[in-house]
C-alpha cells in the first residue's frame, strides 16, 4: 500500500520543564479515520528512557488490511543533546497485553518481545533520526527469543493491534495492544524537554500511514487531519 502521511495538530502542551526521575510525558495521536495511539515517555534515570506505546485505534482508513492496522513504530528527530545515541534496551508486553497468533510461541503480560522489536537511528524508510520499531528496515533488535516468523524484525508482524482488532488478523501475528520499551542512552539525558519541539510520529503497517505531531510553524500549512495532545504526568 502506498504510504499515507497524516499530519496532526498539537493541541495541548504543559509543563515540559525539568524532568525529575520517573516524570512522564504522554503524547496521544488521533486521526479522523479512527487511527489512534498513545506514547508515554518516562525518564527513569539520566541514561534510560522508558516508552509505553499503545494502539488505541477505533477505526482505520478505507482499504487497510490486517497488517496495515498494526502500530509498528514510534520515531522522533531529536533528544536535544548533541551526540546522543540509543545503545540498546528491552521490550516487553504491557501489564494487560499479550501476543496473538505468533507462530513459534505466544507470551502474556510482561513477556519479552525483544526478539521482535528493536531500535534504530536514521533517517531511513519514512522514519526520523531515532526510532523504536517492529519493522526490519534499519532496525537493531533489542534481543530475545524469536517468537514469530524469521529471526529478524520482519514486521508488520508482531506490531500492536487495537483491542478489539479492527480488521481480522487471519494469520498475522500481533501484540494486543501495548508494549513497554526501555532504551539505553550513550550520554546523560537531563530531561524530556525535547518532546515539546521534536517531530514525533507513529507508523502503521509498513509505511501504510504515519501520524505526525508537526512543529508549531507548520500547523497553518497543513490544517487538522488529526489531533495529537502532549501532556505531562508525574
Amino acid at each position: 500500500m502506498t504510504g499515507k502521511c497524516i499530519m496532526a495538530a498539537a493541541v495541548a502542551a504543559a509543563g515540559l520543564a525539568m524532568a525529575a526521575p520517573a516524570s512522564a510525558t504522554i503524547i496521544s495521536f488521533m486521526d479522523s479515520s479512527g487511527l489512534s495511539a498513545e506514547a508515554e515517555f518516562t525518564l527513569l534515570n539520566p541514561n534510560q528512557i522508558q516508552i509505553r506505546l499503545k494502539n488505541t485505534s477505533t477505526g482505520v482508513p478505507m482499504g487497510f488490511d490486517s497488517a496495515d492496522q498494526l502500530l509498528t513504530g514510534l520515531t522522533w528527530d531529536t533528544f536535544g543533546v548533541a551526540g546522543q545515541t540509543i545503545t540498546g534496551g528491552t521490550a516487553i508486553t504491557g501489564p494487560d497485553s499479550s501476543s496473538i497468533g505468533f507462530n513459534h510461541a505466544n507470551v502474556g503480560p510482561g513477556g519479552d518481545v525483544g526478539g521482535e522489536w528493536g531500535y534504530g537511528m536514521g533517517p531511513i524508510s519514512g522514519l526520523s533520526n531515532f526510532f523504536i520499531t517492529g519493522n526490519m528496515s534499519g532496525q537493531t533488535l533489542f534481543g530475545g527469543a524469536n517468537l514469530d516468523g524469521p529471526a529478524n524484525g520482519d514486521g508488520p508482524q508482531a506490531g500492536l493491534v487495537a483491542d478489539p482488532a479492527l480488521v481480522a488478523l487471519g494469520g498475522t501475528g500481533a501484540i494486543q495492544d501495548e508494549i513497554i520499551v526501555t532504551i539505553n542512552l550513550s550520554l546523560p539525558q537531563p530531561n524530556l524537554d525535547f518532546l515539546s519541539v521534536a517531530d514525533v510520529y507513529v507508523e502503521y503497517g509498513s509505511d501504510a500511514a504515519f501520524v505526525h505531531v508537526p512543529t508549531p510553524g507548520s500547523l497553518a500549512l497543513f490544517g487538522v487531519a488529526g489531533v495529537a495532545a502532549v501532556r505531562r504526568r508525574r
